[in-house]
């Protein structure tokens, strides 16, 4: 492995980007922010007039603006077919999801057909053009699955095709601030003319750069996620000890995190991790772990307290609220975390399934996330019992409440005014984000339990106004 800053060279090569989900969108933008030209294809035709009319498909901040500044400044376009791109662009970025299966591999049809599609329109284009994989796959992938695909496909060899892998570090909620200023760039080739162009596309960018082989490059991807899913499931672990111990554990973390060996970020805990990125990835390298015939130990054992830490939420509520049956909860905040609209491993939907399949009723809201969320919702089956009502205000939410959940910290929600508190049946909140400030909870009567925060969960208090 290297680290350098590539050398100087005037000509700005021109990008292509095959699929505008989330991370796709946001890579096209950040070229073109960068003074790249940039052309953008996704296999949805309503996505594409979207983007193309200036709209976002995403609740991402800044993500808007950029889009429109881009289209205005010419350096960002929509096109209608892979054709037109694999003929405007030189280097072409697989941006397709690889979801997960139930076993934890990930499902590398939408990447094959991308490399299909890609290498067909590749046939009559001259000169050259490089297929880079920025859809986070396993290690081996880009040489053993798509490096044949595009090879084959296409009828190019040699000098007239490059393949790499260059994987992306973007985090939903600050998504457009990594994309345009990476902390780094990594890129995985296994020729001088491909790693030339991913250094000249990249130099606007002033990162700095690490080379590997594809399968180097693949492998940082999952080993950072990896440990940072780890951090999460480690203060988790000290987060459920606080609490036995009676002790707060941001208290805890800030004093282990002020070491400059350990760093506090990410040692954050909550009701556990979600989104499209930490679970997967911890599940797909452990699959392929076993596929090489070893063990990744550490990725296994944050996966089981990411488990359990959804137990001991669940037991956290059932200890301050008494036998759910009958009750009703608020769940706020519907996204796997404030600042995106993306659902993806959102720890309220197993949050919402066990409070409804004990009998609850659960009125949820988010500012952003209720739609996608309502597409992601489906009753367990067997139950019937409880029911599930998305709202469109908080106060709707916690009308009547025998609880609220914090599941995600809104900024809306950490401005609780008494008018909130005054809706609820038992004025009650468990906060499984520590978000809420407690004086403020104190003025509007508003007992808090915090997850981590030491706080004893047994009987909830009375109504505001009720005989002691």
């Amino acid at each position: 492995m290297t680290v350098r800053r590539p050398t100087r060279r005037t000509t700005r090569p021109t990008v292509g980007i095959v699929g505008l989900g989330y991370m796709g969108l946001a890579t096209g933008l950040a070229f073109a922010a960068r003074g790249l030209s940039v052309h953008a294809f996704d296999i949805k035709p309503e996505i594409r007039a979207a983007v193309a009319a200036g709209r976002t498909p995403y609740h991402e901040a800044g993500l808007a603006r950029l889009l429109q500044d881009q289209l205005r400044a010419g350096r960002f376009g929509v096109v209608d077919s892979v054709a037109t791109l694999a003929e405007r662009s030189e280097g072409l970025f697989l941006c397709v999801p690889t979801p997960s299966r139930p076993n934890g591999e990930i499902d590398l049809g939408p990447l094959r057909r991308s490399a299909e599609e890609v290498a067909e329109a590749l046939r009559p284009v001259r000169g050259f053009r490089l297929v880079v994989v920025k859809s986070t796959v396993v290690p081996g992938t880009t040489e053993s699955v798509v490096a044949p695909i595009v090879s084959e496909r296409s009828g190019r060899t040699g000098a007239g095709l490059g393949i790499a892998s260059n994987p992306e570090f973007l985090a939903e909620g600050t998504m457009v601030r990594d994309a345009v200023e990476p902390a780094r760039i990594v890129i995985g080739t296994s020729d001088a003319r491909s790693r030339a162009w991913l250094e000249r596309a990249y130099r606007p960018f002033r990162a700095p750069v690490f080379a590997l082989t594809p399968s180097g490059a693949e492998l940082v991807k999952y080993a950072s996620n990896s440990f940072l899913a780890l951090k999460v499931s480690f203060a988790n672990e000290i987060a459920r000890l606080s609490d036995r111990l009676g002790v707060n554990v941001d208290a805890v973390i800030q004093a282990v995190g002020h070491d400059p060996r350990i760093g506090d970020r990410f040692l954050k805990a909550g009701p556990g991790f979600g989104g499209s990125c930490f679970d997967k990835d911890v599940r797909a390298l452990v699959h392929r772990a076993e596929e090489l015939g070893d063990r990744f130990r550490s990725g296994d054992a944050a996966l089981r307290i990411n488990d359990d830490q959804l137990a001991y939420v669940l037991d956290r509520v059932r200890s301050a609220v008494g036998p759910l049956r009958g009750k009703r909860i608020a769940l706020l905040g519907l996204a796997f975390k404030d600042g995106t609209d993306d659902v993806r491993e959102s720890r309220a939907i197993p949050i919402a399934e066990a409070l409804f399949s004990e009998g609850a009723t659960v009125r949820a809201h988010d500012p952003v996330a209720v739609e996608n969320f309502r597409r992601a919702w489906t009753p367990p089956n067997g139950t019937g019992a409880g029911e599930l009502v998305l709202v469109a205000t908080v106060p709707e939410a916690l009308e009547g409440a025998d609880a609220a959940v914090l599941q995600a910290a809104w900024p809306e929600y950490l401005r609780w005014p008494g008018a909130w508190t005054r809706r609820m049946r038992v004025p009650l909140l468990l906060d499984l984000r520590r978000a809420l400030d407690r004086g403020r909870a104190r003025r509007v009567g508003l007992t808090v339990i915090g997850l981590g925060a030491g706080d004893p969960a047994g009987t909830p208090p009375p109504r505001p106004g009720a005989s002691p």
